[in-house]
């Protein structure tokens, strides 16, 4: 079929019998369509050999085909694998992506976000810095559909979000070592005023204060090797130093090995660690990593669903979702008994 005769959508819908909305339907997967229906569609694709023009897609509505994407950095494990499952989901529903990185900074965040407006995106998906108000702001007056993942910022209800549940994971994970008879517990993190870490850090508060013995929580904020390293040696010289440390994300459990290497600290017999994140050595590490499992992949599900559905109803209400993270113990984490026997 030569460039002048390209079946339309149109065509699609007339040959199976359905109005051109359904054929919308079928190709975005914003409304659901059923079976019976979406073979006839998918049928008459085929005959008609039919194929979507993203870029006249994206003229017509004066963006291009193209849904942003930024995320602070994907040095961490879970970062890596959110861009990666939104690779896969955009492309599994006829978009492309393209990706950007704010390094944590709230002025990069703004310029690598302004970009991806002045290529004028058709969406775009946000992981926050710490203080995102000025791309936030610049976000709104583009009127571009947006959804904030992981980091949204409490109170703020412009923008459709996707997040897991931290406060919950982390009493889960508190609750855990409790049970195992652990009674200090420390808490490595990269930046603890992250509403995220703030969010665990009440988590950890709380299952705490909820136990049937006094537990010990504290926090520590490390930006590197060396300071994790310095500060995990004092805290584990205390008296009633930690049996247990849990940190905030798979570089800082790799901080953590290396820094328990260097004071010739054993885990678990001498101290036990639980992770946030899922690295894939996490099993294969001696001893096997627990670690706390982020919904990675249904997040970018479920923030491909309120993006297409926000693409559909510009003026919906925004929406929100939270989403649960399971505790997997394995050989890190050593099991006092529910009373304990550490004299730390």
């Amino acid at each position: 079929m030569n460039e002048e005769k390209r079946p339309t959508v149109a065509d699609v819908a007339a040959r199976a019998k359905v109005s051109i909305g359904t054929v919308s339907n079928v190709l975005n997967g914003v409304i659901p369509v059923s079976a019976k229906t979406r073979q006839r569609v998918t049928d008459a694709i085929e005959e008609l050999d039919f194929r979507q023009n993203m870029l006249a897609q994206g003229l017509r509505s004066k963006r291009s085909p193209i849904v942003g994407l930024c995320v602070p950095h994907t040095s961490i494990t879970y970062f890596s694998e959110l861009v990666d499952a939104f690779e896969e989901v955009a492309s599994g529903n006829n978009f492309a992506l393209m990706q950007v990185l704010s390094r944590q900074d709230p002025e990069k965040e703004y310029q690598r976000v302004e970009s991806l407006l002045n290529y004028r995106v058709g969406g775009l998906i946000l992981v926050p810095t710490m203080t995102p108000d000025a791309t936030y702001d610049m976000i709104r007056r583009s009127g571009v559909p947006t959804v904030v993942v992981d980091r949204a910022p409490e109170g703020d209800f412009s923008f459709d979000r996707v997040t897991f549940d931290n406060h919950a994971a982390m009493r889960k994970a508190g609750e855990g070592l409790i049970r195992r008879g652990h009674k200090n517990i420390l808490f490595v993190v990269h930046q603890s005023k992250l509403n995220v870490t703030v969010q665990r850090i009440a988590g950890l508060k709380e299952a705490a204060e909820a136990a049937s013995v006094k537990v010990n929580t504290s926090v520590i904020e490390c930006a590197d090797q060396s300071a994790l390293t310095t500060k995990l040696a004092v805290e584990l010289r205390k008296a009633g130093g930690p049996t247990a440390v849990i940190v905030s994300n798979s570089k800082l459990a790799s901080w953590l090995y290396r820094a328990l290497r260097a004071l010739n600290i054993s885990c678990p017999e001498d101290v036990s660690i639980v992770a946030f994140d899922a690295p894939e050595w996490a099993d294969i590490v001696t001893p096997s990593l627990s670690v706390v499992c982020q919904p990675t992949r249904e997040i970018a599900i479920m923030a491909w669903r309120f993006l297409l559905n926000r693409l559909n109803d510009e003026e919906a209400e925004p929406q929100e979702i939270q989403l649960q993270a399971e505790i997997i113990f394995r050989d890190s984490v050593r099991d006092y008994g529910p009373l304990g026997v550490s004299s730390r």
